[in-house]
């Protein structure tokens, strides 16, 4: 995803313009105008860690993310509209989900959708990878079938989050916009969470967010492995791969791509840039520099050592 969304403008951009910027921030996303000649908008946007927030508003209009650019745009995004003014209704697959002002839903933009946006509108948007959400997969997908409330609970504070962020972006230090992008994740599983199906599948999945809240809380704990965390779930190593085994990764892959996560936010914090990367790694449990540096390259398609002298 592009970081191009810009300064947000006191009035809608030209039509051309916001096509370009539309375009260019949300994989070739096309817009098209409701009962006018042209579609107008405007957009302001920040990246916080893994997450890119953006608040959006324009004219009534239809933007279609298409089969033709997904496939030659293709990424791996989830994305979160939450309704600010006006009336949204996004249509993906099968499904035609209405969302009022205060709602919020979830859609894959790694699959052709589009969203017709009615009178003045205006949305805070969310768009992380798939991976970052910490969630089960049936989670994932269950909730992309209808809109949330977000008048209480986490979705309340997450109803804020987005517009605070993008407000204040001048002033979010790169670190402390990844600790926000990190919160603004959690505020999402949680919102999600929330309302997520009771029943045999819904115990399942409550479940699996069990044991990936417990993963992440004992990151750092050297004897944290498959082994660990069926026992201290109470279930034997082969239940637990069966719970896990139509999720995206298993329990260890889990385990070694929060820790890859976060060994990447520690290069990229300048109050540890007196840490060797050797020492972070071994804070993160990689036993060898030269491991280490191997796992990071095939995560992240660059040594530590590169990704430090970036973020610097």
């Amino acid at each position: 995803m592009s970081s191009t969304a810009g300064t947000e403008q006191s009035s809608s951009l030209p039509a051309e313009l916001w096509r370009e910027q539309l375009g260019s921030a949300f994989g070739r996303l096309v817009p098209e105008a409701i009962g006018a000649r042209d579609a107008h908008g405007r957009m302001a946007g920040t990246q916080l860690g893994a997450i890119a927030a953006y608040r959006v508003s324009g004219t009534p209009q239809v933007v279609w993310r298409t089969p033709r650019a997904v496939r030659q745009t293709p990424i791996d995004l989830l994305k979160i509209c939450v309704q600010l003014s006006g009336h949204a209704t996004v249509c993906q697959d099968d499904r035609e989900i209405s969302i009022a002002p205060g709602q919020m839903a979830i859609y894959d933009t790694g699959r052709p959708y589009h969203l017709r946006l009615e009178r003045q509108w205006s949305c805070a948007v969310m768009a992380f990878p798939r991976g970052a959400l910490s969630l089960p997969e049936r989670m994932v997908v269950t909730s992309m079938s209808h809109a949330y409330p977000l008048a209480d609970g986490p979705g309340a504070v997450l109803a804020g989050f987005v517009s605070s962020a993008v407000s204040q972006r001048d002033s979010i230090h790169r670190t402390s916009a990844d600790r926000l992008g990190e919160a603004g994740l959690h505020l999402v599983a949680a919102a999600l969470s929330e309302a997520a199906p009771c029943g045999d599948d819904g115990a399942a999945d409550a479940l699996r967010l069990q044991i990936l809240n417990y993963i992440r809380a004992h990151l750092a704990e050297p004897d944290l492995t498959h082994a660990r965390v069926a026992a201290v779930h109470h279930m034997s190593a082969r239940t637990l791969h069966r719970l896990f085994e139509h999720e995206s990764c298993t329990v260890t892959d889990y385990i070694r791509s929060r820790r890859l996560e976060a060994a990447m936010r520690d290069l990229a914090d300048p109050l540890l840039a007196h840490r060797s990367i050797a020492a972070i790694a071994a804070h993160w449990c990689f036993v060898g520099q030269a491991h280490f540096t191997r796992a990071f390259h095939a995560k992240y398609g660059v040594n530590p050592s590169a990704a430090r002298r970036n973020a610097a």
